[in-house]
């Protein structure tokens, strides 16, 4: 395991997935892999997909339970909201990706307004974020470096045109603890912050 320190976790804030949505993903992901070579891209596990809110970075594990206290503030104001998997692609745009995601669409406004207030409330932990907020689900990371390989993955994963993955409803923030292993992160939740009502 790679540690960042005795007193020091890594952390994130985000959205976890019901188990059905999760399930359709994989599937979805296994039709990838039947037409993509095994070693140009690291898949996602199913379990670990989730929707980043904020990315923090190390923080001090002591600063856990203030951090819990900001999070559920701010998630008292907001009530439940819907959101869905649907769509797919890739970041950057254009044959060099590195990140093959699956959108997000519901009640964006709400889930945007969520986002800039977690960002902004816990602006004093962690990494600064520089990047504007987009919702995605991460499902996997591309390896290859290779141009022609990059080129033949970006015609492959233009035959794929898939429509909604699932929706559900979002009641709770989680606070999360990455772990990471030579055989790739883990994910454990530390903290909950429910939404109003």
């Amino acid at each position: 395991m790679n540690s960042v320190g005795q007193n020091f976790i890594r952390a994130f804030i985000a959205i976890n997935l019901p188990q059905v949505v999760k399930t359709d993903l994989e599937t979805f992901q296994r039709k990838l892999k039947s037409k993509i070579p095994a070693d140009w891209v690291r898949w996602t596990a199913p379990e670990q997909i989730h929707l980043t809110l904020r990315f923090l970075g190390n923080i001090n594990i002591g600063s856990v339970p203030e951090l819990e206290s900001v999070l559920r503030n701010v998630c008292a104001t907001v009530k439940p909201f819907e959101l869905a998997a649907e769509n797919f692609g890739w970041f950057p745009e254009g044959t060099r990706p590195r990140i093959l995601w699956v959108g997000v669409s519901g009640q964006l406004e709400t889930l945007n307004q969520l986002a800039q207030a977690i960002i902004s409330s816990t602006a004093k932990w962690g990494e600064p974020e520089h990047r504007q907020f987009q919702a995605h689900l991460t499902i996997g990371r591309v390896k290859t470096k290779i141009q022609t390989d990059l080129r033949k993955l970006t015609e492959i994963l233009a035959q794929f045109k898939p429509g909604r993955f699932g929706q559900w409803q979002v009641t709770q923030i989680d606070l999360m603890q990455s772990q990471l292993y030579t055989t790739g992160p883990v994910y454990i939740c530390i903290a909950t912050a429910p939404l109003a009502g």
